[in-house]
């Protein structure tokens, strides 16, 4: 009823995405960044000396990020191509960079795609907030509801969530660039005057007033970098498009970009032309929403619900390309198995719930503060960009396949770009949160290795030995026999103890002597000639005392095998058990981390 009906595992293929639905699942979140990047490119600016030019300084530097998109977009289609089975930036560092470059890409990776969750829904908030609809004092609590519906949404299938997702973020597009069209109009209609046109500072440019322009610069483009998170997730994603799948996942990773520079572009332009600045409580978007529609017009209340949705709905990119990703790494065990495992409804299940509670515990964290949050954001997504692009460098090299000159010249540009935009995000984020992404991304890094470690050794102690030398040994058993008090439940477990050892014992605990007395005088007639051992316990302990004697009797028989068969009975109705004692529960969990025990249950079914 909640997750929808199990998918047979034939029908994987045709749960794959066509190109439309596979945009609002991959590109939601690159896309829904323009609803903040420019933001933080004005905020970033504001805060240095040249706070009066933001909106002039921030057109280079959008103009920088529109380049470097390009450059990122046109490598990361050479890696789809190379790399068709998906896994992106992880299995391009494996093949050509080694193990320990492989082990970085994926640690922030996997940072990168929950910080993607946590900043997409915190900044959904955002947009509630600045329309008003939801008090500021509210946001964790709407955030972490988000995230719920969204985990939710993806474990009913990737396709149905897709189609989910995909009428809200047509909208948002058509939402967007609607607004885009429509200021340049009002500005051309009005002779092109730009409102905010800044002159030069009094008195020229010195050199002290030139480098302190430099660095305002680097920061803000440092802030504005969050326009190309998520541009990786297609390549991470490509089996999870319809044949042929590389293809397709290209096309898509073309049109999003085109989408993509378009709106980020024509934002950032506005902002400029109509003097828009960041005010606490109403976003930049918010803003040109209520210059170019009008405050209170019903297409300004559409722009702020499509982005609220859209911004929410952008985590799903990570929820798209997390599990995936984590699947690929346990496969070749750096990360627990259970993460490979497809679920009833053909997703990573288990990947999709990790996802969603570790992004919730960040939301909760830093109080769904996209500000907050932002400073660590981007910094793992462009250290896989650098190495993505450097291992097909890599590539192009060894395989020398028909145009590779052409290719190496892009992904050495995208290395030799992508790298420098890594430099100067850790030196401009470092002290706001980007040390954390570093410290973080080192102790994933040291997981994988040991859940790796953990895997070779198991498997070295389980592989099986050369038939030939293989003699196996019989084996005898000593049989405890857990006796509460004789019932109906306790005769037939006597019965089957006798059917598989001749060495049975019956083992009582004694917690009341009266109960004591009253077993051993029945225990001639219903024993069955077992041996019935009291076990004293002065502290009515049930499970030191049994303890201390299963060691006892494993010591009399040197390396026997022993099985302790714990009668239960079962009532008609669950919440019945709440008025028996559990103990056997104890018993039973006590006994699992002992060597050389099998614990049998023989359960008895009460009749209502």
């Amino acid at each position: 009823m909640l997750f929808g009906a199990p998918i047979a595992s034939q029908r994987e293929r045709h749960e794959r995405l066509s190109i439309p639905v596979a945009l609002a699942v991959f590109a939601a979140d690159a896309l829904s960044s323009t609803a903040y990047a420019t933001e933080e490119i004005l905020l970033a600016l504001s805060a240095t000396v040249f706070a009066a030019y933001s909106n002039l300084l921030s057109l280079p530097i959008a103009a920088a990020i529109i380049l470097l998109m390009v450059v990122v977009v046109l490598s990361y289609r050479q890696v789809i191509i190379a790399y068709s089975d998906g896994g992106g930036t992880y299995q391009v560092a494996k093949a050509h960079l080694g193990e320990n470059a492989s082990h970085v890409a994926g640690a922030a990776l996997l940072i990168d795609y929950v910080l993607t969750a946590a900043v997409s829904v915190s900044a959904g908030v955002d947009a509630l907030v600045s329309a008003q609809w939801v008090a500021a004092n509210q946001r964790v609590e709407y955030a972490l509801l988000f995230i719920g519906l969204i985990t939710f949404a993806n474990l009913r299938g990737v396709k149905e969530s897709g189609a989910l997702f995909s009428i809200p973020a047509y909208i948002f597009i058509a939402t967007m660039v609607g607004m885009v069209s429509w200021g340049f109009m009002q500005l051309a209609q009005q002779g092109g005057v730009w409102a905010h046109a800044a002159a030069e500072p009094t008195g020229g440019w010195s050199s002290l007033l030139g480098f302190a322009l430099t660095l305002a610069l680097l920061k803000a483009f440092s802030h504005g970098c969050s326009a190309l998170t998520g541009i990786e997730a297609i390549s991470n994603g490509v089996k999870a498009f319809k044949e042929p799948s590389a293809s397709n996942a290209n096309k898509t990773m073309v049109l999003m970009g085109f989408i993509l520079g378009f709106l980020f572009l024509g934002m950032t332009i506005l902002a400029f032309a109509m003097g828009v600045m960041p005010q606490q409580g109403n976003t930049v978007v918010s803003q040109l929403g209520q210059q170019v529609f009008g405050a209170g017009s019903p297409l300004y209340y559409l722009l702020q619900g499509v982005t609220t949705v859209i911004l929410i709905f952008a985590a799903n990119t990570s929820f798209g390309g997390f599990p995936r990703l984590a699947s690929i790494l346990a496969n070749d065990g750096y990360l627990p198995r259970q993460l490979m495992n497809l679920g009833d409804r053909l997703v990573f299940s288990n990947g999709v719930v990790l996802l969603g509670a570790v992004s919730a515990l960040l939301v909760w964290a830093y109080n769904a503060s996209t500000h907050a949050l932002i400073p660590m954001y981007a910094v793992g997504v462009f250290l896989s960009f650098t190495l993505a692009q450097a291992g097909m460098c890599r590539h192009h090299l060894v395989n020398k396949a028909q145009g590779w000159q052409v290719n190496l010249v892009v992904n050495g540009l995208g290395a030799v770009t992508t790298s420098i935009a890594t430099l100067i995000l850790l030196l401009e984020k470092f002290t706001e949160g980007a040390w954390i992404v570093i410290v973080a991304t080192i102790g994933i890094m040291g997981s994988f290795r040991l859940v790796k470690e953990h895997y070779l050794r198991a498997a070295k102690q389980l592989i099986l030995p050369p038939r030939s030398e293989y003699k196996p040994q019989p084996i005898e058993h000593t049989v405890l026999v857990l006796v509460s008090s004789l019932h109906r439940g306790t005769i037939p477990a006597l019965e089957y103890a006798r059917t598989i050892s001749n060495r049975v014992e019956a083992v009582h605990v004694e917690l009341r002597p009266e109960l004591t007395k009253r077993l051993m005088e029945a225990w001639d007639d219903w024993g069955q000639g077992i041996p019935l051992t009291i076990l004293k316990s002065p502290y009515r302990s049930i499970t030191q005392p049994l303890m201390e004697y299963i060691q006892e009797v494993e010591e009399r028989y040197d390396n026997d095998m022993m099985t302790i068969i714990v009668p239960e009975f079962v009532t008609k109705k669950f919440w019945h058990n709440v008025l028996h004692n559990q103990s056997s529960l104890m018993i039973k969990t006590l006994l699992g981390f002992k060597r050389n025990k099998v614990v049998t249950s023989l359960r008895y079914f009460l009749e209502e």
